[in-house]
């Protein structure tokens, strides 16, 4: 991840502008992107089929975020959670994605840029709990509320993006198909879940259309 990142081509601050990014999913993973490209200065054309990014599947997440950080040190570890995942997955992950997951430092990162209120012990540090079968206290929680309170801090910092125009946004919009260009992703074609209109749209200057799930 970090060679692929150090490969790709940097991106002038005042050419950000003339580049406009599609991201499918206003989840946790796509409202996060979607304000932080936002944030950052491109254009970006958020859909989604709900009615309102509130009413994403994340926050049905309500258990936790796992991160192998061992704070309880009862013998967690990557390769732990790595083996859990693939182990307790309902739907048959792949080991060569689970195991592409951020490493331990990144791993860490969701908690604690979250902006929002995680579960602390008496000593005032993180807490951890044991959650989904795991034989480690790995998960990090916000009460019953984890998704939730996480998918309001995502759709708090998407609102701002929209309202300062660098994020627009599409709801109830069903993406159909991805326009496929010389083996490269350029942009959607989409139906509007009102209407029934089918329209395409494509990401200027970019190669790659962003789906977030």
């Amino acid at each position: 991840m970090d060679k692929h990142r150090f490969d790709m081509k940097l991106v002038n601050p005042s050419n950000k502008r003339k580049y406009k990014i599609l991201v499918v999913g206003t989840g946790l993973a796509g409202a996060s992107a979607a304000a932080s490209l936002g944030e950052l200065g491109y254009n970006v054309e958020a859909f989604c089929y709900q009615d309102s990014p509130r009413r994403a599947h994340s926050i049905a997440a309500q258990g936790g975020i796992n991160a192998a950080k061992n704070y309880p040190n009862d013998g967690d570890s990557i390769y732990r959670l790595f083996y859990d995942t693939i182990k307790g997955a309902t739907s048959g992950p792949r080991g060569g994605r689970v195991a592409a997951l951020p490493g331990e430092q990144q791993h860490h990162r969701p908690v604690r840029r979250a902006g929002r209120p995680f579960a602390r012990d008496y000593s005032g540090y993180l807490d951890n709990r044991s959650f989904g079968g795991a034989q480690v206290s790995r998960t990090f929680y916000a009460r019953g509320q984890t998704g939730q309170q996480l998918l309001l801090g995502a759709y708090s910092a998407i609102s701002r993006q929209i309202k300062a125009g660098s994020v627009k946004l599409f709801p109830r919009t069903e993406m159909l198909d991805l326009v496929v260009v010389d083996g490269e992703a350029k942009g959607i074609t989409v139906r509007d879940l009102i209407t029934g209109e089918i329209r395409s749209t494509r990401a200027t200057r970019w190669s790659c259309a962003r789906a977030a799930t």
